[in-house]
Formats: C-alpha cells, sequence, structure tokens
C-alpha cells in the first residue's frame, strides 16, 4: 500500500517545481566573492527572481532594486529616497542602502498595477520614471547592472562622473 502512495504521489512532487523559474535563478550564478547573502548581495541583479514568492530567497518583496550612481558604472548610491505610487495612490518611500539596494516586503505592500516612480538624491535632485511599471516591480527585470551583457544601463541617477560631481560640490 506504501508503495502505491509513493508511486501516485511522486509524479505530483516532480511536478511541483517551476522549471523557467529555477533556470532564472541558476542564471544569476553565485554569490559574488567576500559578499555574504542579505542586504548588500547582488546589486543590479533582478531581485524578486528570488524575491518575488517563488524564492528560494527570503524575504518576499512586493517592490526591489538598485540604484547606481553613474551610468555605466557599477557604484551603488546610498541615501537615495525610492518614490513608488500604485494605481489606487498609495504611496511608499525607502532609502538606499549603502551598496544602493532598496526593498519593500511584501508583507508591508500589495501595490495595484500599473505603478509609477521617482527617486531623489540626498542632495535634494529627484528624477521620475515616465513610463509606468505594468507588472514587475523588480527594477533589474528591464534595468540591469552596469555588468549585464543586455543593453540597458541600470537604474541610475547620473549620466557621467562629471555630473555627478558637479551635483555633489565636488572640484574638479
Amino acid at each position: 500500500m506504501r508503495r502505491l502512495l509513493l508511486l501516485f504521489c511522486l509524479p505530483l512532487l516532480v511536478t511541483c517545481t517551476d522549471r523557467v523559474h529555477d533556470d532564472a535563478v541558476e542564471a544569476l550564478g553565485p554569490e559574488a566573492p567576500g559578499v555574504k547573502e542579505g542586504p548588500l548581495h547582488r546589486p543590479g541583479q533582478p531581485c524578486l527572481t528570488c524575491h518575488g514568492g517563488w524564492g528560494p530567497g527570503e524575504p518576499d518583496c512586493a517592490a526591489a532594486g538598485t540604484i547606481f550612481k553613474v551610468r555605466g558604472e557599477p557604484e551603488g548610491f546610498p541615501g537615495v529616497t525610492v518614490e513608488l505610487s500604485d494605481a489606487n495612490g498609495e504611496i511608499r518611500r525607502v532609502v538606499t542602502n549603502e551598496v544602493g539596494n532598496f526593498w519593500i516586503p511584501a508583507d508591508q505592500w500589495t501595490p495595484t498595477f500599473p505603478m509609477f516612480a521617482k527617486i531623489s538624491a540626498p542632495n535634494g535632485k529627484s528624477a521620475s520614471m515616465y513610463t509606468r511599471i505594468g507588472r514587475n516591480a523588480g527594477c533589474g527585470e528591464c534595468h540591469l547592472s552596469p555588468e549585464s551583457s543586455r543593453k540597458m544601463p541600470g537604474v541610475y541617477f547620473y549620466r557621467t562622473r562629471d555630473e555627478a560631481n558637479r551635483a555633489e560640490g565636488v572640484k574638479p
């Protein structure tokens, strides 16, 4: 009887995985050397691949991403306020950490799409994303990190290092 039950349940267990999702997680590759899993890991990668409800990362997030300081450079931008507003007019604000990462846990917000985004630098300068976020609030799904083989430059604040230096009052 146990063998019969096992033979019946085994195909159900095998079909409970999502091979496309598993492949997407595997494609992210290993952690960067010396960086532990946690809030500082994988800047610029598509956060919701692992933190979007299908695992393997915890916590599940409603929105997550990385803000880079300068287009094409891998330096994250700490202290940026990310403001997300959903179709119901609900607004959430979160500040980027020391590598530029931000996230909003799913247990704190279930946004209604479409959403819009605005970022504000510590110096008060702001920029808005004029296109809508249609279904996935993981910035790295469309905006890829500077190291990506795809052509999107990631979410960045300044177009050039000179622009960043001028905005922040750094002398050449």
